[in-house]
């Protein structure tokens, strides 16, 4: 089975599928690549999802974002 085969077969799974198979896609690359912790942004990221599951921080929605980024550079 082809890749493009398998994540159509994927996407047409039930939500709560998709999201148990992203997790364990997640977890067998974090396993595979035990290295890349090491790097500054993962580590971020990291940390950054786990205040937001804890509730210790909000996050925004992409329109907030969106509209944050582009005052910040200018373009609106």
């Amino acid at each position: 089975m082809s890749t493009q085969q398998l994540t159509a077969e994927a996407i047409a799974l039930p939500l709560s599928e998709r999201v148990m198979l992203a997790q364990a896609l997640w977890e067998s690359i974090d396993s595979d690549l035990p290295e890349i912790a090491e790097l500054d942004a993962v580590r971020e990221a990291m940390q950054r999802d786990q205040e937001l599951s804890s509730g210790t921080a909000v996050g925004r929605v992409h329109e907030e974002v969106m509209q944050a980024a582009c005052r910040a550079i200018g373009c609106g």
